[in-house]
């Protein structure tokens, strides 16, 4: 299936969502069946596993087997989870996609002007926001001493900013999004989908999944970034790393990391997700390793960045 964005109008805003097209009428053929159907609706609200499901349907266990295996079959769903429960391994399952649909090839389409596309960014973010409510933490670091170097994290406010940016192509659930990095180690939930800010100094999250970066903050005599893959060390205040990687305590999960040598580092890189997502974003691909190295810059001679420009940028 092909990945395209179903536009709606409503009044006078514009309204966006993922929508797999079929190229096979194989995809189509398991839609035909009531259960299927109704399974499929189910599953586009948030994950089950077959036996919960058919507890909840009233339907016979082995023939929700037998319909969730046709819908996976036609890739209309995919397991997102599995979870060890009374010695047995029960396997969630979700709707690929918030809207199927078929095209006729060569048809005619009309071009129209949106404000802002968000393809990319929804692209990049898809795993936090892929049933339209963003399913995640966003983790700051601590505004008390804390961690390995006793640091005071100067940074929680940058959350805000980034959590409005998600606002705008996503629900924000009712629960709190935002934690503190003490809070993840504490409550134990390393095993989700994370957005860190802030970096290994201020965010002992961070600390960790720096460590595993191919363009990462190292201390040599004093702090600084080294790329595995230019070889280059870069030295000054105002560089930031932004990456995305597979959650290594939870691979199914991932983790996006902003973070920079230094405050204003971190800064330039919130301002190029939220300001500048379209050249961020230009080379992501979807279920691969992303890494881009960036120059904050202070165009306004204030003291502050508030612009960027691109370093480094690599898929993997």
């Amino acid at each position: 299936m092909v990945k395209k964005f179903l536009v709606e109008k409503i009044k006078n805003e514009y309204f966006m969502k993922d929508i797999e097209i079929f190229e096979n009428p194989k995809h189509i053929s398991p839609l035909t069946n009531k259960i299927a159907w109704e399974i499929l609706l189910k599953l586009n609200q948030k994950p089950y596993y077959p036996k919960e499901l058919a507890k909840e349907m009233k339907i016979d266990e082995q023939k929700i087997y037998y319909y969730i295996h046709k819908l996976k079959e036609a890739e209309l769903i995919e397991i997102i989870k599995e979870e060890k429960i009374r010695g047995g391994t029960c396997k969630y399952f979700m709707a690929k996609s918030l809207a199927f649909g078929v095209e006729i090839p060569k048809a005619n389409a009309h071009k129209i002007k949106l404000e802002r596309s968000f393809e990319r960014v929804k692209e990049f973010f898809y795993e936090f926001i892929k049933n339209g409510t963003f399913n995640g933490y966003i983790v700051v670091g601590s505004p008390v001493q804390h961690g390995p170097y006793l640091t005071i994290a100067r940074d929680g406010h940058f959350a805000s900013q980034l959590t409005m940016f998600l606002g705008s192509i996503c629900e924000i659930p009712k629960k709190f999004i935002i934690k503190l990095d003490t809070e993840i180690k504490s409550e134990r939930i390393e095993k989700e989908n994370l957005i860190l800010i802030g970096g290994p100094v201020t965010n002992i999250i961070s600390d960790e999944i720096n460590k595993q970066l191919k363009i990462k903050i190292v201390w040599d005599n004093s702090w600084k970034i080294y790329s595995e893959f230019s070889k280059k060390k870069y030295t000054e205040h105002d560089y930031g790393i932004i990456a995305k990687i597979k959650n290594p305590w939870d691979n199914t999960k991932n983790i996006i990391i902003l973070e920079g040598l230094t405050l204003e580092g971190t800064r330039g890189c919130i301002i190029s997700v939220v300001n500048g997502f379209e050249k961020i974003f230009k080379k992501y691909e979807k279920g691969k390793n992303y890494i881009i190295l960036i120059k904050g810059l202070d165009k306004d001679s204030d003291g502050k960045v508030d612009d960027f420009e691109i370093i480094e940028n690599y898929v993997f």
